[in-house]
């Protein structure tokens, strides 16, 4: 495989879509077949999410010579939904819009296919 399209399939960037989208899913069908997720998923998803987050945004910053904050982890799990957006919108200007809105195309499409999946599941089984 080229090593350039491997760099490009494990880059936090596309990790983070593939995981929102993945997890929402679950959580999604969770919700309709369950009422709510088991708690090893919930934890799973909320640290898998962090960690790439954090991960991403390393990764990011020292390609955009940008200087973290003394201790980022703590800002990202309290703050993430706010530090995403302004990071975002300091390093690309305007076109941070793209990302911020695939972003949320991305979480909600995940969501709506697991509850699709998940209505189907509970209806096929009646």
């Amino acid at each position: 495989m080229n090593n350039s399209l491997f760099s490009r399939i494990v880059s936090p960037t596309v990790l983070l879509y593939a995981f929102v989208v993945i997890s929402n899913i679950g959580d999604g069908i969770y919700r309709v077949t369950e009422g709510e997720s088991p708690p090893a998923f919930t934890l799973f998803r909320g640290i898998g999410f962090l960690w790439i987050v954090g991960w991403w945004m390393r990764r990011d910053s020292k390609l955009r010579n940008i200087s973290w904050v003394y201790d980022m982890g703590m800002f990202l799990f309290m703050l993430w939904p706010f530090m995403l957006p302004y990071y975002l919108i300091k390093s690309r200007g305007a076109r941070a819009l793209f990302g911020i809105l695939g972003f949320a195309v991305a979480y909600l499409a995940g969501l709506i296919v697991g509850v699709t999946i998940g209505v189907f599941l509970t209806t096929g089984s009646g």
